[in-house]
């Protein structure tokens, strides 16, 4: 990785996860955006990707970061005809996003051809109508993206069976809802881009699984410093429990110089709050209706957060480090209504947590509180409200602090994804 400089302290980075029909995250769509002045809005889109995307590759590692999963970059005429800079972009990563509502010219059409031939992928978004320079676009691509709103409107209409009949694997983009996630899917779209497995959908007097009921149980007795003893004799009464932790254990290396292999070991090996972190961490494996617990999109999101805050809390509060492990279970939690179907009152009535994760969670206050209000507007493309917030902690973190600790807790993901399939 480069060494950052100056010219990303200012710069936005945010994600949107893309999700298939097996429950597995594919890639991410990445936003760039400068914040300098308080400006979110860049005039020239080739200025927003040549000098942000590429710098943002270069200076936050992201090509490595991703490793074997897609970034989908929106580009224009202009950046794609630029002398070299579209082949900045490394290839085995990057997805070039091209909207069809723009003008495509011949000149668009024969430079998407050539980057093709070189190895380039791209997909057309901004679809409203097929036209016979969208369908030549089309015929290049690899994927094709129309709003869930178009969707809806055009769901006994052409367009959206021509797109199915074109040789590009259709993307359902804004999906929010799992009844928008069903729509798509019934209408024949293979990939689903939003936040939709991340809404919680609560369940008024919903009964836990068995198998969420002993996690539970497990976390509350770490949280009491039971004895390894009782610790050990609950994980062996739910074995599908126990292995799965040994796999998460595993697959980060936790500092051991051998394999973990049973659960005393592990617990010797890894410390009980690391346990805890990882037990917490198989509460989001138990959903999602995907049988990888590393491709569980909801899973994903939930260790994205965790760790984003661990490192957040490192940067912000250098001197604290025990305030590291409880901002890594307050950003999971934060999650875990969408997990559980339960409101954060009753999930916080049933797991034992301390103080300043429980004052975090439920009012959003104290150190953590604050970190996951920065999380969350971060998270949520909030600029004005994220840049005021970074204010708060003086000169420590910038932007460019942000993406340095996105692009880390991505790659961290990706591990942890790898390792556990």
């Amino acid at each position: 990785m480069n060494s950052p400089s100056d010219s990303t302290k200012d710069i936005y980075l945010g994600k949107q996860p893309l999700i298939d029909r097996a429950q597995a995250v594919i890639g991410y769509e990445l936003l760039f955006r400068n914040t300098a002045d308080n400006f979110s809005v860049i005039t020239s889109a080739k200025a927003a990707t040549a000098d942000v995307a590429c710098k943002a590759f270069a200076e936050l590692g992201l090509a490595n970061a991703l490793g074997n999963q897609k970034a989908f970059i929106n580009v224009d005429e202009d950046f794609l005809c630029e002398d070299g800079i579209a082949e900045f972009l490394p290839k085995e990563t990057v997805l070039l996003e091209v909207d069809a509502s723009q003008d495509i010219s011949p000149r668009l059409l024969e430079r998407c051809g050539e980057l093709r031939h070189g190895g380039y992928e791209f997909s057309v978004s901004g679809i409203n109508e097929i036209s016979e320079p969208v369908s030549r676009l089309l015929h290049l691509a690899s994927y094709s993206k129309l709003d869930v709103s178009a969707v809806a409107a055009n769901r006994n209409t052409s367009i959206v069976s021509r797109l199915r009949s074109s040789p590009t694997k259709l993307i359902a983009n804004r999906v929010e809802s799992l009844e928008e996630k069903k729509l798509c899917s019934d209408l024949g779209f293979d990939i689903f881009q939003g936040y939709f497995f991340a809404h919680p959908v609560i369940v008024e007097g919903r009964k836990l699984d068995t198998s969420t009921q002993g996690l539970m149980r497990i976390i509350n007795l770490i949280n009491q410093n039971a004895d390894v003893a009782l610790i050990e004799a609950v994980f062996k009464s739910e074995p599908g429990l126990a292995i799965n932790l040994l796999r998460l254990t595993n697959a980060v290396g936790m500092g051991a110089h051998s394999r973990i292999t049973s659960i005393r070991h592990a617990i010797t090996v890894v410390g009980m709050r690391q346990i805890q972190r990882w037990l917490t961490l198989l509460l989001f494996s138990q959903t999602g209706g995907n049988a990888n617990p590393g491709n569980n999109p909801l899973m994903q999101t939930a260790a994205l957060r965790g760790c984003f805050m661990e490192l957040l809390a490192a940067r912000c509060y250098p001197a604290k480090r025990d305030l590291r492990d409880p901002a890594f279970i307050a950003g999971l939690m934060s999650y875990m209504p969408a997990a559980l179907g339960m409101t954060m009152t009753d999930i916080l009535s049933q797991i034992a947590v301390t103080s300043e994760v429980r004052l975090a969670l439920s009012h959003h206050e104290g150190e953590l509180g604050l970190l996951l209000n920065l999380t969350e507007n971060y998270d949520n493309e909030n600029i004005d409200a994220t840049a005021a917030l970074l204010k708060r902690f003086g000169n420590k973190i910038t932007f460019q602090t942000l993406g340095l600790c996105l692009s880390e807790t991505i790659a961290w993901v990706q591990q942890l994804g790898r390792e556990v399939e």
